[in-house]
């Protein structure tokens, strides 16, 4: 009950702010037009396009990040009771191509119709491209979102995302080690990405113009947090991790078992997902 106290309190209340002293500030919940043009001319200046050595990470690195920094990703929220977001067109053509880092599965979506309607076929591939990589578990990913990685994705070329995380079942969230209880990973509201041949900079920049949700920059790791939550900007310029993880893939089907390549070979066994 306390946790649904505070979701209200923070989905409904006014401005409210939080701070990692010296490893990530997070600005106001409600920011006005304005301000978010400032939050993107003022930010720390980093190289528009990624050097040759970009971090290799993978989900457990970004989630670690995330949720372990106290980055105000997090929105204490009760999953089972609150309703996505409202569409809203931001300038995307209604195709978007996404590639999951994990797997390497790429797709390409014509999720929206030309009378403006959505094509609930096309959006379930995008829900199982960004299914949970522990469970396998998919998730009706919110329409809001997927407009959101096309406008990004059409600004920088058309030529694809690289999805690092995209739903977290409450079994992975629980993982982490002081990780919020539930989190707009779990709603299907986030995902953090990679746009090939740009630097998180650039793509948390256009986000912020955009202000459809909250940007999440981690430039030291190389991805952007975009999600359909509310209006908020937060930043990690350097994350030192603190454990490593055996590296998760995404459960995938094969011929009548699931097949989970990287504990398949490490020898051990692959998660059996309820049918």
């Amino acid at each position: 009950m306390t946790y649904i106290a505070i979701s209200l309190l923070l989905l409904f209340s006014g401005p409210a702010s939080a701070q990692t002293p010296g490893t990530a500030t997070v600005s106001d919940m409600g920011i006005s037009t304005a301000g978010i043009a400032g939050l993107a001319a003022s930010a720390t200046s980093y190289s528009e396009t990624l050097s040759t050595a970009v971090p290799e990470i993978n989900e457990e690195d970004v989630t670690e990040a995330e949720e372990g920094e106290g980055s105000g990703e997090d929105i204490f929220v009760d999953t089972t009771t609150i309703e996505p977001p409202m569409p809203v067109k931001l300038g995307g053509n209604g195709r978007l191509t996404i590639t999951r880092k994990d797997t390497g599965e790429k797709i390409t979506i014509n999720y929206r119709m030309k009378d403006g309607g959505y094509d609930l076929a096309e959006l379930a591939k995008f829900n199982h491209i960004a299914r949970c990589s522990l469970t396998g578990a998919e998730k009706t990913m919110a329409i809001k979102l997927v407009e959101l990685l096309d406008a990004v994705e059409d600004h920088f070329g058309k030529r694809g995302i690289l999805l690092m995380s995209g739903y977290r079942s409450l079994k992975l969230n629980r993982m982490v080690p002081g990780a919020a209880e539930h989190s707009l990973h779990m709603l299907g509201w986030a995902a953090d990405i990679r746009i090939p041949g740009y630097s998180s900079t650039a793509v948390k920049k256009y986000a912020l113009k955009l202000g459809a949700g909250g940007v999440g920059y981690y430039p030291s790791m190389g991805f952007t947090h975009l999600d359909v939550g509310k209006i908020r900007y937060w930043a990690v310029k350097r994350h030192v991790r603190a454990r490593k993880r055996p590296h998760r893939a995404a459960p995938v089907r094969g011929k009548g078992k699931t097949v989970v390549p990287a504990l398949k070979k490490s020898g051990a066994k692959p998660p059996v997902r309820k049918k």
